[in-house]
């Protein structure tokens, strides 16, 4: 035991700095040896000759700092995933019967705009060329659903704040006079 604990605190740092075997999986224990010379050569090796500024020994290596980093990918990802946990939320609220009515139907309006927004970016992209946000007109449209969004949650919590205000005032005014007061 104490042998191998020398040996793992004797390595030296550089070597995190590897391509995860999972990206290269052999597909047999005899291939093992190639794919180990395939890390070494500089074909796919991310960390060779860069080993400051790549973050290795996540699922995929990363260089904060590079400029050819696909953003777009990245973030078409992040928004598919962020739907489960937003329709979580449509469930709940719509469970806990609390919100106001336009308020939820706010909610449920975002779904709209992501709804218009995927084809949009796909028509920007197939028949521009280019993003959906660097078409005024498609971008527009797009955004117009937000912000119909955002004015239906607004005056629906407007409408609940109304209401119980109205609701409390209805309640002191109902309330019996005390035999003082009289």
């Amino acid at each position: 035991m104490g042998g191998t604990m020398k040996l793992s605190l004797s390595l030296p740092l550089a070597s995190l700095c590897k391509a995860p075997n999972f990206l290269n999986p052999p597909t047999s224990f005899l291939q093992k040896h190639n794919v180990n010379s395939l890390r070494r050569s500089t074909k796919w090796n991310p960390c060779n000759g860069k080993r400051r500024g790549i973050v290795c020994g996540l699922p995929l290596p990363v260089d904060p700092w590079a400029p050819t980093i696909d953003s777009q990918s990245i973030a078409s990802q992040l928004f598919a995933f962020s739907l489960f946990p937003y329709i979580g939320f449509l469930y709940f609220i719509t469970k806990s019967k609390t919100a106001p009515n336009l308020t939820l139907f706010g909610f449920y309006f975002l779904l709209a705009f992501v709804g218009a927004t995927i084809p949009a970016g796909i028509y920007a992209k197939v028949h521009y060329g280019t993003s959906l946000s660097n078409v005024d007109w498609l971008h527009g449209g797009a955004e117009s659903l937000l912000t119909l969004t955002n004015l239906f949650i607004v005056l629906g919590l407007r409408e609940g704040l109304r209401k119980i205000e109205n609701t409390q005032e209805d309640e002191t005014s109902s309330a019996p006079k005390s035999s003082s007061e009289e």
